[in-house]
C-alpha cells in the first residue's frame, strides 16, 4: 500500500492532514526518563566496586566488577523495548483528530483521539523535544502527547490553532 492509498483508508472524507512525525529520541542526559536510572547504578556500582578493591579486596574479589554489569541489563532489556516500541510509531495530527499509529511487521494499529480532548500544549525538554496536549486526569502526572519530534516547532503552530 503506497501512502497516498494510506491515508485515504485512515482518513474521514472531510478530515485534513496537518502534521505528521515520529518519535526520534537521542542519547542525551534530558532523556534520562528513556534511558532509567540505569548509567547512574552502573556508575556508582562499579565505582563503590572498584574503591573495595582498591582498598580491602583480594584477587578473588573481581565477581564485584561483574556484578554492576549485570545488574544493569534489566534496565537496559527495558530500555531496549520502549526503542524498539517508539521505532515502530508514527504520529499524525488532522483537524479533527490525533493519531497514534504502532506498526507491527504488516499489521498496524491506530488509535485515535478527537482534537477536542486536547489540552493546552506543553513542549518538554527532551532531545528532540516533547509536546504533550492530552491528559486524562488532571490531578495525575501522566500525560500523552507526540515524544521526542524533531520538527517540534513546526508541530506548536497546528496544536495552538483554534478549534
Amino acid at each position: 500500500m503506497n501512502t497516498s492509498d494510506f491515508w485515504n483508508s485512515v482518513l474521514e472524507p472531510d478530515e485534513t492532514l496537518l502534521w505528521t512525525g515520529r518519535p526520534q529520541p537521542r542519547l542525551h542526559w534530558r532523556n534520562w526518563r528513556l534511558y532509567g536510572s540505569a548509567p547512574m547504578a552502573a556508575a556508582g556500582l562499579f565505582a563503590a566496586a572498584a574503591i573495595i578493591l582498591a582498598t580491602r579486596g583480594t584477587g578473588d574479589d573481581v565477581w564485584l566488577l561483574i556484578l554492576p554489569a549485570l545488574l544493569v541489563l534489566i534496565p537496559a532489556r527495558a530500555t531496549w523495548r520502549q526503542l524498539r516500541t517508539y521505532e515502530a510509531t508514527r504520529y499524525a495530527l488532522t483537524d479533527k483528530r490525533v493519531l497514534f499509529f504502532q506498526i507491527e511487521g504488516q499489521k498496524t494499529r491506530a488509535k485515535a483521539i478527537p482534537r477536542s480532548a486536547m489540552t493546552t500544549p506543553e513542549r518538554r525538554n527532551t532531545v528532540p523535544p516533547s509536546v504533550i496536549f492530552l491528559r486524562q486526569d488532571p490531578e495525575k502526572k501522566s500525560a500523552v502527547g507526540f515524544d521526542y519530534i524533531k520538527d517540534a516547532t513546526g508541530l506548536l503552530p497546528h496544536l495552538e490553532a483554534p478549534q
